[in-house]
Protein backbone atom coordinates (compact mmCIF):
# COMPACT_ATOMS: atom_id res chain seq x y z
CA UNK A 1 0.00 0.00 0.00
CA UNK A 2 2.83 2.62 0.64
CA UNK A 3 3.22 5.06 -2.51
CA UNK A 4 7.14 5.94 -2.10
CA UNK A 5 9.48 3.07 -4.35
CA UNK A 6 12.41 3.08 -2.17
CA UNK A 7 14.07 0.98 -4.80
CA UNK A 8 13.21 2.52 -8.17
CA UNK A 9 14.22 6.01 -6.73
CA UNK A 10 16.99 5.35 -4.59
CA UNK A 11 18.10 4.21 -8.00
CA UNK A 12 17.29 6.86 -10.22
CA UNK A 13 19.03 8.89 -7.59
CA UNK A 14 22.90 7.24 -7.47
CA UNK A 15 22.90 6.87 -11.34
CA UNK A 16 22.38 10.70 -11.92
CA UNK A 17 24.56 11.13 -9.01
CA UNK A 18 27.09 8.75 -10.25
CA UNK A 19 27.09 10.64 -14.01
CA UNK A 20 28.06 13.77 -12.19
CA UNK A 21 30.85 12.33 -10.31
CA UNK A 22 32.12 10.60 -13.32
CA UNK A 23 32.26 14.55 -15.28
CA UNK A 24 33.30 15.96 -12.61
CA UNK A 25 36.39 13.68 -11.54
CA UNK A 26 36.94 11.08 -13.95
CA UNK A 27 37.38 8.11 -11.95
CA UNK A 28 36.92 7.23 -8.39
CA UNK A 29 37.77 3.58 -6.45
CA UNK A 30 35.26 3.67 -3.04
CA UNK A 31 37.56 1.23 -1.63
CA UNK A 32 39.76 1.99 0.89
CA UNK A 33 39.96 4.55 3.32
CA UNK A 34 40.90 7.44 1.53
CA UNK A 35 40.12 8.17 -2.30
CA UNK A 36 42.13 6.45 -4.74
CA UNK A 37 42.23 7.83 -8.17
CA UNK A 38 43.97 6.64 -11.53
CA UNK A 39 45.51 8.96 -14.44
CA UNK A 40 45.02 8.48 -17.41
CA UNK A 41 47.65 6.06 -19.23
CA UNK A 42 50.68 7.54 -20.74
CA UNK A 43 51.35 9.90 -17.94
CA UNK A 44 51.46 13.59 -17.32
CA UNK A 45 53.67 14.84 -20.22
CA UNK A 46 51.36 16.22 -22.83
CA UNK A 47 52.31 18.21 -26.27
CA UNK A 48 56.34 17.43 -26.27
CA UNK A 49 57.10 16.83 -22.51
CA UNK A 50 57.19 19.72 -19.66
CA UNK A 51 58.50 23.29 -20.82
CA UNK A 52 58.34 24.57 -17.35
CA UNK A 53 57.97 24.72 -13.75
CA UNK A 54 56.62 26.78 -11.31
CA UNK A 55 56.97 30.57 -11.44
CA UNK A 56 57.44 30.12 -15.36
CA UNK A 57 55.49 32.36 -17.09
CA UNK A 58 53.44 29.95 -18.62
CA UNK A 59 53.06 27.92 -15.60
CA UNK A 60 49.40 27.57 -13.70
CA UNK A 61 48.67 28.62 -10.61
CA UNK A 62 46.51 28.13 -7.67
CA UNK A 63 45.35 31.08 -5.45
CA UNK A 64 43.66 29.50 -2.32
CA UNK A 65 42.27 26.08 -2.08
CA UNK A 66 39.04 26.62 0.30
CA UNK A 67 38.27 23.41 2.17
CA UNK A 68 36.78 23.08 6.20
CA UNK A 69 39.63 22.21 9.11
CA UNK A 70 37.58 19.12 10.32
CA UNK A 71 35.27 16.58 7.83
CA UNK A 72 33.25 13.62 9.62
CA UNK A 73 35.32 10.46 9.51
CA UNK A 74 32.30 8.77 8.44
CA UNK A 75 32.96 8.04 4.70
CA UNK A 76 30.74 11.19 3.48
CA UNK A 77 31.72 13.18 0.57
CA UNK A 78 32.93 16.40 1.34
CA UNK A 79 33.55 19.21 -0.51
CA UNK A 80 36.06 21.61 -1.68
CA UNK A 81 37.00 24.19 -3.70
CA UNK A 82 40.36 25.31 -5.81
CA UNK A 83 41.13 29.21 -7.35
CA UNK A 84 43.43 29.40 -10.15
CA UNK A 85 45.00 31.51 -13.06
CA UNK A 86 46.70 30.48 -15.95
CA UNK A 87 47.41 32.98 -18.38
CA UNK A 88 47.07 30.73 -21.72
CA UNK A 89 43.90 28.93 -20.24
CA UNK A 90 45.37 25.05 -21.03
CA UNK A 91 45.16 23.11 -17.75
CA UNK A 92 44.24 20.08 -17.85
CA UNK A 93 45.56 17.81 -14.42
CA UNK A 94 44.98 18.79 -11.13
CA UNK A 95 47.33 16.60 -8.80
CA UNK A 96 46.67 16.23 -4.77
CA UNK A 97 49.80 14.41 -3.34
CA UNK A 98 49.44 13.11 0.10
CA UNK A 99 51.95 15.06 2.29
CA UNK A 100 50.87 14.08 5.79
CA UNK A 101 48.21 11.04 6.60
CA UNK A 102 47.79 7.84 8.40
CA UNK A 103 45.57 6.19 4.98
CA UNK A 104 45.24 8.56 2.55
CA UNK A 105 45.68 7.89 -1.40
CA UNK A 106 47.10 10.53 -3.82
CA UNK A 107 44.59 11.41 -6.69
CA UNK A 108 44.35 13.53 -9.43
CA UNK A 109 41.76 14.58 -12.62
CA UNK A 110 41.09 16.49 -15.15
CA UNK A 111 38.85 20.03 -13.28
CA UNK A 112 37.49 20.44 -17.35
CA UNK A 113 38.59 24.32 -17.27
CA UNK A 114 40.21 24.33 -20.75
CA UNK A 115 39.83 28.11 -22.19
CA UNK A 116 39.51 29.95 -18.77
CA UNK A 117 42.10 31.66 -17.58
CA UNK A 118 41.17 31.64 -14.03
CA UNK A 119 38.07 30.65 -11.67
CA UNK A 120 37.25 27.91 -9.10
CA UNK A 121 36.59 24.63 -9.47
CA UNK A 122 35.34 21.39 -6.81
CA UNK A 123 36.85 18.37 -5.33
CA UNK A 124 36.07 16.14 -2.60
CA UNK A 125 37.53 13.93 -0.54
CA UNK A 126 36.60 11.54 2.35
CA UNK A 127 38.08 9.63 5.18
CA UNK A 128 36.49 6.52 7.35
CA UNK A 129 39.16 6.92 9.49
CA UNK A 130 40.04 9.37 12.36
CA UNK A 131 43.60 11.15 11.16
CA UNK A 132 45.42 14.47 10.58
CA UNK A 133 45.63 14.71 6.39
CA UNK A 134 47.82 17.54 4.49
CA UNK A 135 47.32 17.41 1.37
CA UNK A 136 49.26 19.52 -1.78
CA UNK A 137 47.57 20.49 -5.02
CA UNK A 138 49.44 21.23 -8.07
CA UNK A 139 48.09 22.37 -11.47
CA UNK A 140 49.72 21.02 -15.04
CA UNK A 141 48.39 22.61 -18.33
CA UNK A 142 48.79 21.05 -21.76
CA UNK A 143 52.35 21.24 -21.80
CA UNK A 144 53.75 19.83 -19.12
CA UNK A 145 53.87 23.20 -16.97
CA UNK A 146 53.32 23.03 -12.87
CA UNK A 147 52.39 25.20 -10.44
CA UNK A 148 53.92 25.42 -7.43
CA UNK A 149 52.25 23.19 -4.94
CA UNK A 150 49.84 24.69 -2.16
CA UNK A 151 49.18 22.62 0.76
CA UNK A 152 45.87 22.66 2.89
CA UNK A 153 45.34 20.60 5.93
CA UNK A 154 42.15 18.94 7.72
CA UNK A 155 41.10 16.83 10.45
CA UNK A 156 39.31 13.58 10.07
CA UNK A 157 37.72 13.20 13.47
CA UNK A 158 34.81 11.35 14.72
CA UNK A 159 31.58 13.35 15.85
CA UNK A 160 29.65 10.16 17.33
CA UNK A 161 29.93 7.80 20.04
CA UNK A 162 28.07 4.08 19.46
CA UNK A 163 25.77 3.48 21.90
CA UNK A 164 23.70 0.44 21.13
CA UNK A 165 22.11 -1.65 19.04
CA UNK A 166 18.94 -4.24 17.89
CA UNK A 167 17.00 -6.00 15.28
CA UNK A 168 16.96 -8.09 12.52
CA UNK A 169 14.86 -8.63 9.49
CA UNK A 170 11.64 -11.39 9.82
CA UNK A 171 8.63 -11.87 12.08
CA UNK A 172 9.64 -12.91 15.40
CA UNK A 173 9.59 -10.93 18.13
CA UNK A 174 12.47 -7.95 17.84
CA UNK A 175 12.56 -8.55 14.12
CA UNK A 176 11.11 -5.86 11.58
CA UNK A 177 9.75 -6.30 7.74
CA UNK A 178 9.21 -2.52 6.88
CA UNK A 179 10.15 -0.28 9.87
CA UNK A 180 8.49 3.13 9.32
CA UNK A 181 8.41 5.35 12.67
CA UNK A 182 10.21 5.33 16.08
CA UNK A 183 8.92 7.48 19.16
CA UNK A 184 10.03 7.23 22.42
CA UNK A 185 7.89 8.03 25.80
CA UNK A 186 8.43 10.02 29.09
CA UNK A 187 10.48 6.90 30.49
CA UNK A 188 12.96 6.79 27.22
CA UNK A 189 10.97 3.31 25.89
CA UNK A 190 10.97 2.69 22.49
CA UNK A 191 7.97 2.10 20.25
CA UNK A 192 8.24 1.19 16.73
CA UNK A 193 6.01 0.66 13.65
CA UNK A 194 6.44 -2.70 12.11
CA UNK A 195 4.89 -1.69 8.93
CA UNK A 196 4.46 -5.13 7.08
CA UNK A 197 3.88 -6.94 10.00
CA UNK A 198 1.25 -5.10 10.88
CA UNK A 199 2.34 -4.83 14.53
CA UNK A 200 3.96 -2.19 17.55
CA UNK A 201 6.86 -3.36 19.13
CA UNK A 202 8.26 -1.78 22.57
CA UNK A 203 11.50 -1.86 24.10
CA UNK A 204 13.40 -0.43 26.94
CA UNK A 205 15.88 2.18 25.97
CA UNK A 206 18.76 -0.77 25.35
CA UNK A 207 16.63 -2.44 23.51
CA UNK A 208 14.76 -5.38 25.50
CA UNK A 209 11.48 -6.08 24.07
CA UNK A 210 8.57 -5.44 26.32
CA UNK A 211 5.02 -5.47 24.67
CA UNK A 212 4.08 -6.34 20.99
CA UNK A 213 0.29 -5.43 19.85
CA UNK A 214 -1.45 -5.27 16.54
CA UNK A 215 -1.89 -8.11 13.79
CA UNK A 216 -3.57 -6.89 10.64
CA UNK A 217 -7.32 -6.49 10.72
CA UNK A 218 -9.74 -3.75 11.11
CA UNK A 219 -11.53 -4.35 14.45
CA UNK A 220 -10.06 -2.04 17.67
CA UNK A 221 -6.75 -2.99 18.60
CA UNK A 222 -5.67 -4.56 15.04
CA UNK A 223 -3.53 -2.38 12.46
CA UNK A 224 -3.69 -2.53 9.28
CA UNK A 225 -0.25 -0.93 7.79
CA UNK A 226 1.01 0.90 10.54
CA UNK A 227 3.03 4.29 9.43
CA UNK A 228 3.63 6.95 12.06
CA UNK A 229 3.49 6.86 15.89
CA UNK A 230 3.77 9.17 18.61
CA UNK A 231 3.44 9.22 22.74
CA UNK A 232 1.71 11.65 24.69
CA UNK A 233 2.90 13.23 28.22
CA UNK A 234 0.64 11.01 29.68
CA UNK A 235 2.25 8.04 28.38
CA UNK A 236 -0.62 7.62 25.52
CA UNK A 237 0.42 6.27 22.22
CA UNK A 238 -1.03 7.36 19.09
CA UNK A 239 -0.42 4.79 15.54
CA UNK A 240 -1.65 5.72 11.99
CA UNK A 241 -2.48 3.20 9.75
CA UNK A 242 -2.36 3.24 6.26
CA UNK A 243 -4.23 0.18 5.29
CA UNK A 244 -7.89 1.58 7.46
CA UNK A 245 -6.76 5.10 7.02
CA UNK A 246 -7.45 5.82 10.65
CA UNK A 247 -5.45 7.07 14.04
CA UNK A 248 -5.90 4.35 17.30
CA UNK A 249 -4.92 5.12 20.58
CA UNK A 250 -3.65 3.28 22.74
CA UNK A 251 -2.76 2.79 26.24
CA UNK A 252 1.42 2.31 26.82
CA UNK A 253 1.28 -1.70 27.31
CA UNK A 254 -1.36 -1.75 23.53
CA UNK A 255 -4.75 -1.76 25.28
CA UNK A 256 -7.20 -0.30 22.94
CA UNK A 257 -8.47 3.48 23.95
CA UNK A 258 -10.09 4.74 20.91
CA UNK A 259 -9.56 5.55 17.32
CA UNK A 260 -10.59 7.90 14.59
CA UNK A 261 -11.40 8.20 10.88
CA UNK A 262 -11.98 6.78 7.17
CA UNK A 263 -10.81 7.17 3.68
CA UNK A 264 -11.30 10.41 1.91
CA UNK A 265 -9.59 13.55 1.36
CA UNK A 266 -11.81 15.73 3.98
CA UNK A 267 -11.77 17.51 6.81
CA UNK A 268 -10.82 14.16 9.51
CA UNK A 269 -10.52 11.87 6.87
CA UNK A 270 -7.28 10.47 5.70
CA UNK A 271 -6.10 8.95 2.53
CA UNK A 272 -2.48 7.99 3.50
CA UNK A 273 -1.61 8.82 7.16
CA UNK A 274 1.90 8.56 7.77
CA UNK A 275 3.58 11.01 10.39
CA UNK A 276 2.04 11.87 14.08
CA UNK A 277 3.12 14.26 16.12
CA UNK A 278 1.94 15.85 19.77
CA UNK A 279 2.32 19.20 21.27
CA UNK A 280 2.43 20.22 24.71
CA UNK A 281 -1.15 20.56 24.82
CA UNK A 282 -1.83 17.72 23.92
CA UNK A 283 -3.69 18.17 20.61
CA UNK A 284 -2.28 15.14 17.56
CA UNK A 285 -0.92 16.36 14.27
CA UNK A 286 -1.35 13.82 11.89
CA UNK A 287 0.32 14.54 7.69
CA UNK A 288 -1.03 12.87 4.88
CA UNK A 289 1.57 11.70 2.30
CA UNK A 290 -1.04 11.69 -0.66
CA UNK A 291 -3.30 15.14 -0.01
CA UNK A 292 -0.47 16.73 1.53
CA UNK A 293 -2.73 18.06 4.25
CA UNK A 294 -1.14 18.48 8.21
CA UNK A 295 -4.59 18.11 10.10
CA UNK A 296 -4.95 18.58 14.08
CA UNK A 297 -7.26 16.58 16.44
CA UNK A 298 -8.30 16.81 19.88
CA UNK A 299 -6.84 13.75 22.06
CA UNK A 300 -9.97 12.22 21.90
CA UNK A 301 -9.83 12.57 17.37
CA UNK A 302 -12.57 15.65 17.60
CA UNK A 303 -11.31 17.42 14.49
CA UNK A 304 -9.90 20.86 14.82
CA UNK A 305 -7.90 22.24 11.64
CA UNK A 306 -6.17 21.73 8.59
CA UNK A 307 -3.34 23.85 6.56
CA UNK A 308 -0.75 23.04 4.25
CA UNK A 309 -2.03 21.12 0.91
CA UNK A 310 -0.56 19.10 -2.08
CA UNK A 311 2.18 21.40 -3.80
CA UNK A 312 5.73 22.66 -4.42
CA UNK A 313 5.28 26.12 -3.55
CA UNK A 314 5.78 27.70 0.21
CA UNK A 315 3.40 26.39 2.65
CA UNK A 316 2.65 23.53 0.39
CA UNK A 317 4.18 19.50 0.58
CA UNK A 318 4.50 16.92 -1.50
CA UNK A 319 4.24 13.49 -0.08
CA UNK A 320 5.14 14.49 3.55
CA UNK A 321 6.40 11.82 5.31
CA UNK A 322 6.30 13.09 8.98
CA UNK A 323 6.81 15.44 11.26
CA UNK A 324 7.79 17.00 14.40
CA UNK A 325 7.07 19.62 17.20
CA UNK A 326 9.32 21.66 19.67
CA UNK A 327 8.68 23.22 22.60
CA UNK A 328 8.04 26.96 21.35
CA UNK A 329 5.02 25.48 18.97
CA UNK A 330 7.42 25.26 15.73
CA UNK A 331 6.38 22.21 13.30
CA UNK A 332 8.35 21.19 11.13
CA UNK A 333 7.37 18.58 8.38
CA UNK A 334 9.47 16.19 6.28
CA UNK A 335 8.20 17.23 3.12
CA UNK A 336 10.09 14.16 1.12
CA UNK A 337 8.99 14.59 -2.32
CA UNK A 338 10.16 18.19 -2.36
CA UNK A 339 13.54 17.38 -0.91
CA UNK A 340 13.45 20.17 1.94
CA UNK A 341 11.97 20.95 5.94
CA UNK A 342 8.89 23.14 5.99
CA UNK A 343 8.28 24.97 9.14
CA UNK A 344 5.17 26.09 10.75
CA UNK A 345 3.69 27.62 13.38
CA UNK A 346 1.17 25.06 15.55
CA UNK A 347 -1.85 27.52 14.49
CA UNK A 348 -0.63 26.82 10.45
CA UNK A 349 1.28 29.80 9.50
CA UNK A 350 4.05 28.88 7.26
CA UNK A 351 7.43 30.35 8.78
CA UNK A 352 9.92 29.00 5.86
CA UNK A 353 11.59 26.17 4.68
CA UNK A 354 15.30 24.64 4.00
CA UNK A 355 16.92 22.16 1.86
CA UNK A 356 16.99 20.89 -1.78
CA UNK A 357 17.70 18.27 -3.84
CA UNK A 358 21.60 16.82 -3.46
CA UNK A 359 24.15 15.19 -1.09
CA UNK A 360 25.60 18.38 0.19
CA UNK A 361 25.54 19.44 3.39
CA UNK A 362 22.09 20.78 4.29
CA UNK A 363 20.49 19.03 1.37
CA UNK A 364 18.36 15.79 1.35
CA UNK A 365 17.41 12.84 -0.82
CA UNK A 366 14.22 12.21 0.38
CA UNK A 367 14.60 13.16 4.18
CA UNK A 368 12.15 10.24 5.52
CA UNK A 369 12.55 11.32 8.97
CA UNK A 370 12.68 14.15 11.49
CA UNK A 371 12.94 14.76 15.56
CA UNK A 372 13.94 17.61 18.25
CA UNK A 373 15.34 17.74 21.17
CA UNK A 374 14.77 19.46 23.77
CA UNK A 375 17.09 22.79 22.76
CA UNK A 376 15.30 23.20 19.60
CA UNK A 377 17.56 21.39 17.22
CA UNK A 378 15.63 19.65 14.57
CA UNK A 379 17.17 15.97 13.50
CA UNK A 380 16.55 14.95 10.09
CA UNK A 381 16.76 11.04 8.48
CA UNK A 382 18.52 11.30 5.34
CA UNK A 383 17.16 8.35 3.66
CA UNK A 384 18.64 8.45 0.14
CA UNK A 385 21.86 9.74 1.56
CA UNK A 386 22.47 7.25 4.10
CA UNK A 387 22.79 10.11 6.96
CA UNK A 388 21.28 12.01 9.68
CA UNK A 389 21.90 15.77 9.83
CA UNK A 390 21.10 18.50 12.45
CA UNK A 391 19.95 21.61 12.10
CA UNK A 392 19.01 25.39 14.14
CA UNK A 393 15.15 25.83 14.30
CA UNK A 394 16.05 28.27 11.43
CA UNK A 395 17.96 25.84 9.18
CA UNK A 396 21.16 26.17 9.32
CA UNK A 397 23.66 22.62 9.87
CA UNK A 398 25.46 22.24 13.11
CA UNK A 399 26.24 18.28 12.34
CA UNK A 400 26.41 15.62 10.10
CA UNK A 401 26.88 11.51 10.30
CA UNK A 402 27.05 8.54 8.37
CA UNK A 403 27.65 6.72 5.08
CA UNK A 404 26.06 3.31 3.59
CA UNK A 405 26.84 0.66 5.26
CA UNK A 406 26.28 -2.26 8.39
CA UNK A 407 29.12 -1.25 10.52
CA UNK A 408 28.22 1.05 14.10
CA UNK A 409 27.72 4.12 13.11
CA UNK A 410 26.96 3.82 9.41
CA UNK A 411 23.57 3.43 8.11
CA UNK A 412 21.57 1.68 5.24
CA UNK A 413 18.33 4.01 4.37
CA UNK A 414 18.05 5.59 7.89
CA UNK A 415 13.92 5.63 8.06
CA UNK A 416 13.33 7.91 10.90
CA UNK A 417 14.79 9.25 14.13
CA UNK A 418 13.92 10.43 17.83
CA UNK A 419 16.08 11.89 20.68
CA UNK A 420 16.14 11.57 24.35
CA UNK A 421 16.80 14.12 26.81
CA UNK A 422 20.26 12.95 27.02
CA UNK A 423 20.67 13.28 23.58
CA UNK A 424 20.90 9.78 22.72
CA UNK A 425 19.34 9.45 18.99
CA UNK A 426 17.64 6.17 18.23
CA UNK A 427 17.66 5.71 14.73
CA UNK A 428 15.84 3.22 12.55
CA UNK A 429 17.32 1.89 9.48
CA UNK A 430 14.86 0.26 6.34
CA UNK A 431 17.93 -1.27 5.02
CA UNK A 432 19.64 -2.79 7.72
CA UNK A 433 16.28 -3.60 9.49
CA UNK A 434 17.60 -2.94 13.01
CA UNK A 435 17.81 -0.11 15.21
CA UNK A 436 20.69 1.86 16.35
CA UNK A 437 21.49 4.37 19.24
CA UNK A 438 24.04 7.04 19.02
CA UNK A 439 25.24 10.29 20.19
CA UNK A 440 26.78 13.13 19.38
CA UNK A 441 30.17 14.25 20.80
CA UNK A 442 30.00 17.35 22.88
CA UNK A 443 32.26 20.29 20.85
Amino acid sequence: MRLWVRGARAGAGWGAWAALVFLLLLSFSPSGTGPSWAQPSGGGGGNGGPQGGGGSPLAPEVLFVDFPEQIPADGSRVFGRVGFQDADGDIRWARFDVVEATAFEPFGFNPKVEGRTEGVFEFFVFSRIAQRVTLAVTLQDEAGNESFPKEFAFEAVTLIEYVTSWGGQGSGNGQFRDMMSIALDPQGNVYITDFANHRVQKFSPEGELLAVWGGQGRDPGRLDGPTGIAVDGEGFVYVAEAGNRRVQKFTSDGTYVLDWGEFGSGPGQFTFPTGVAIDRRGDVYVVDQTTGFVQVFSPTGAFLRRFAGRGTGEGQLMGPMDLAIDRDGNLYVADTGNDRIVRFGTDGAFLGYWGSSGSRDGQFNQPRGIAVDLQGNVYVADMGNHRIQMFTPEGRLLAKWGSAGRGQGEFLEPIDLAVNPEGVIYVIEEGNHRVQAIKFKSP
